[in-house]
């Protein structure tokens, strides 16, 4: 009952944080640093950096909670811990954190999810995924968006850098078909059944990409605090039946 009335206290804190200060805030996540220090047994401090020129701070005392981060080998994402950020230096963000479980400690990039003011005008999919710390690059390693060129887009500019994410696939799929090294396969469900992997993907459309970035958002948990190659990413969700969004 005690741990219930926990788990209540601080989503309703992550909660009122807006309707108490009247700003404008919304939940993002934050990976942390391998930067930790241990106060006592069932309290630790964790770090968080912003990049330099953010236009989205963490204001002090701000409720934080901390959850696994699926790729640090942790099928379970659930709660680590919670706590207020009581120390900001520069970019620098610390929160220390009561722990739920003494014995479940904290990993670099495990993700903080915490209130910020967000500066958006266009809050479309970008900005969706990015509350989630999501990022993706080109085949090639280049980033497709950074934490402020999120909050600058407009919808025009969101459709031509979708755009170059669909130009990305299909340079992707022609190139891995010319090597012919065994990766292609059958896809057996959803709109691209009967297509082969690479086929399909020289076939992938703007549309179908904000398909996928839906998809992204809704299920965020495999995708959360990790930088992807849009390709790859795609590729998986294609070969497991392209499941969409329902929509009301």
């Amino acid at each position: 009952m005690k741990k219930l009335s926990l788990l209540f206290f601080v989503s309703f804190s992550l909660t009122m944080a807006t309707a108490q200060t009247g700003n404008k805030k919304e939940l993002f996540a934050f990976a942390i640093t391998d930067y930790m220090l241990s106060i006592n047994d069932s309290v630790i401090i964790v770090q968080v950096q912003l990049p330099h020129g953010q236009n989205a701070l963490i204001e002090k005392e701000q409720m934080g909670l901390l959850k696994h981060n699926y790729s640090n080998l942790k099928d379970d994402t659930s709660r680590i811990g919670w706590g207020k950020c009581n120390l900001i230096k520069g970019n620098y963000y610390y929160f220390p954190l009561h722990l739920y479980n003494k014995s479940i400690r904290p990993q670099k990039n495990d993700l903080l999810y915490t209130r910020i003011n967000a500066p958006a005008n266009y809050k479309g999919r970008i900005y969706g995924v990015l509350q989630n710390a999501v990022f993706f690059t080109q085949v090639t390693g280049e980033s497709f968006y950074d934490f402020d060129k999120a909050f600058f887009l407009n919808e025009n500019e969101e459709n031509r850098l979708i755009d170059s994410m669909a130009t990305d696939i299909k340079y992707t799929a022609k190139e891995m078909l010319k090597q012919n090294d065994g990766q292609d396969q059958d896809i057996t469900s959803g709109m691209f059944k009967g297509k082969k992997l690479f086929a399909a993907m020289q076939m992938a459309t703007a549309n179908n990409v904000k398909d996928f970035l839906d998809y992204v958002i809704a299920r965020p948990q495999k995708y959360a605090g990790n930088s992807w190659k849009i390709s790859e990413t795609f590729a998986t969700w294609m070969a497991a039946g392209a499941p969409t969004v329902i929509k009301e």
